[in-house]
């Protein structure tokens, strides 16, 4: 049994270091101009029960519960899989490191007014109504949030937002100091549930070859 507990907190912590990595790397694409979406269709729904149950041996470190609220139908919908990933495991992640002992974080999925609604809540220590302004831009931390984990980087809710805006969604926030936060996305069920346009083919320069 012990051996299991910390091979499963050796994977899990492995498990973040490949996703802090990706986000540096997608931070690194935007700069250059080579951030790109790839958009297949995924079911929504199973994607982010699969990454609750991935975050569910952090949060068990932590003596937290994830509570996920799964609906029952969900439209498929055409998402970049790997990149929507990281978002969803951004939020909990911050849920997890920012919330007292015992509580519960709730993750609800649904769907509102046309859009696809994802909502992760917990009920930590919250943003500073000063610092909200400026939450979701490069390397900003709050500064409770820095003396809660100082190993933080900063870019993880900037990603989100980058990654949600080439959707054509809307990041849901909302916070209120010590009593927690909700952090999400409304994604355009309409708009998403087409596949994407694909580049037309540019005309061949070539001649074309002629026969002796």
């Amino acid at each position: 049994k012990q051996q299991r507990q910390l091979l499963g907190e050796a994977f899990t912590s492995s498990e973040r270091m490949v996703h802090l990595i990706g986000d540096f790397l997608n931070v690194s694409r935007l700069q250059t101009g080579k951030f790109m979406v790839d958009r297949h269709q995924i079911d929504l729904a199973k994607m982010v029960a699969q990454e609750v149950e991935g975050m569910r041996q952090i949060a068990l470190t932590h003596e937290l519960t994830i509570d996920y609220k799964r609906p029952q139908r969900f439209p498929i919908l055409y998402l970049d899989e790997s990149k929507l990933r990281q978002v969803v495991m951004n939020f909990i992640d911050n849920a997890i490191y920012y919330s007292p002992e015992s509580a519960t974080i709730t993750v609800r999925l649904s769907v509102s007014e046309g859009f696809a609604l994802l909502e992760v809540k917990d009920k930590g220590m919250g943003v500073p109504r000063e610092a909200q302004d400026h939450l979701f831009t490069k390397f900003f931390r709050a500064e409770n949030a820095r003396k809660q984990r100082p190993d933080g980087t900063g870019i993880g809710l900037f990603l989100s937002k980058k990654i949600i805006d080439s959707h054509s969604g809307q990041i849901v926030f909302s916070s209120t100091l010590g009593k927690g936060s909700t952090f999400g996305f409304r994604l355009p069920i309409k708009k998403l549930s087409l596949p994407p346009v694909q580049p037309a083919e540019e005309p061949s320069t070539e001649e074309p070859k002629t026969t002796p």
